[in-house]
């Protein structure tokens, strides 16, 4: 058994583990932080742990904290904090298993 700390962290991505089945990585924003557009081949689950965060894909919507959205794989999507926040992002498959993030 392993135990992780998911609290702010001062690096801005923290991966977390990849067991080959999924990839988990932390996200610590700061309030106004933007993740570019971007993609990827694996299908995503995003979890806010705290704070507010506003999420762009096929629609616009703000996630808090307890809020988790799923996403199919190539989809572009952005992420801009609207507070400081951090999100867990788990991307299945692993990106281990194949290619992943391909810019617009």
């Amino acid at each position: 058994m392993k135990v992780y700390s998911l609290t702010f962290n001062e690096s801005f991505v923290k991966p977390i583990l990849d067991n080959q089945v999924s990839r988990v990585v932390q996200f610590s924003f700061t309030k106004g932080k933007v993740l570019e557009k971007h993609k990827t081949s694996s299908a995503i689950l995003v979890s806010v742990l705290s704070g507010k965060v506003r999420f762009k894909a096929e629609e616009e919507v703000v996630l808090q904290s307890g809020g988790l959205l799923s996403l199919e794989p190539s989809v572009e999507h952005s992420v801009e904090a609207l507070e400081d926040s951090v999100m867990l992002l788990t991307l299945t498959p692993s990106p281990s298993a194949h290619p992943t993030f391909d810019k617009k």
